[in-house]
């Protein structure tokens, strides 16, 4: 068998990806890396030592340098400055990808103006590991990340990618998955598909498929809502929709939404006749239902 040949690891940014969870699953590649540049860039430098030290790799304190969200551009321009004196600087955060609702862009946007390489040393990602194992389409998907924090903001952002008819991948936490959930509910289809992925990879994994309407059911379900969640929305299609549905979106929609509103959301996500729609929204919206 061949010896494994790494690539020449010159003056450059290195974004290399982490497990993000089980340890086992960092890469070859990245175990060369981390050993062997110049500087680590580290989102939580404690993080990082206690990762070598379970990774037996040796390295300076002085060698590992804090950069998360809130460093400043005297941190950015340190780094720049290195790389030009023609050193290599390794990019992590705290699990999986840097830049995926992580530190980094800012960092290898700078690189880049400056003319300087940036390299991937690519691995896990909570992203495309929760969209494989969700059962789900995978052909086209959209990654919102985190949500907005208002209700009106995340049922903007939802209603525009939905509309795309393709799966839709969200990061949330657990105090906020509840909520998130059940303004998914009001949003999509009652049969569109939806996964949960929580603490991927780790000892309390937790994989749960069902309908949108069915979300406050398994909320009750899980074994905890501690960790870090990825919730993948289906492709919200509508061909197949039974009318007799209407009342109840109707209902949904009536929490949050003005008749109007409901409406011509629902003429235009089930693209059937608006008047057929309002006749049955009079009714629910004036009381009579």
């Amino acid at each position: 068998m061949n010896e494994f040949v790494f690539p020449e690891i010159k003056a450059g940014l290195y974004i290399v990806s982490l497990p993000i969870g089980c340890l086992s699953d960092i890469s070859f590649r990245a175990l060369h890396m981390l050993s062997n540049s110049d500087y680590i860039a580290g989102e939580d430098t404690r993080n990082v030592k206690s990762l070598f030290k379970l990774l037996k790799i040796s390295k300076s304190i002085k060698d590992i340098i804090s950069y998360h969200d809130h460093s400043s551009t005297n941190t950015r321009r340190k780094i720049i400055d290195m790389i030009k004196e023609g050193k290599s600087v390794a990019l992590v955060c705290d699990a999986g990808t840097p830049l995926i609702s992580d530190p980094g862009y800012k960092l290898v946007n700078n690189a880049i103006e400056e003319g300087l390489e940036v390299f991937t040393v690519p691995g896990p990602s909570s992203v495309i590991s929760a969209l494989t194992v969700s059962g789900l389409p995978t052909d086209t998907f959209s990654f919102l990340g985190f949500l907005p924090s208002t209700k009106s903001k995340k049922k903007k952002l939802l209603v525009t990618y939905l509309k795309l008819e393709n799966s839709l991948i969200i990061f949330e936490s657990g105090k906020r998955l509840q909520k998130t959930l059940e303004l998914i509910s009001e949003t999509c289809n009652s049969s569109t598909e939806i996964c949960i992925c929580r603490e991927l990879t780790k000892f309390n994994e937790e994989i749960k498929r069902f309908k949108a309407e069915d979300g406050a059911k398994v909320i009750k379900k899980m074994r905890s809502l501690k960790g870090e969640f990825v919730v993948i929305v289906g492709k919200n299609e509508t061909r197949d929709f039974d009318l007799k549905n209407l009342d109840e979106q109707l209902k949904k929609l009536k929490k949050s939404m003005s008749m109007k509103g409901s409406v011509d959301f629902l003429a235009e996500r089930l693209k059937i006749p608006r008047k057929t729609i309002y006749k049955k929204a009079l009714t629910i919206f004036k009381g009579k239902n």
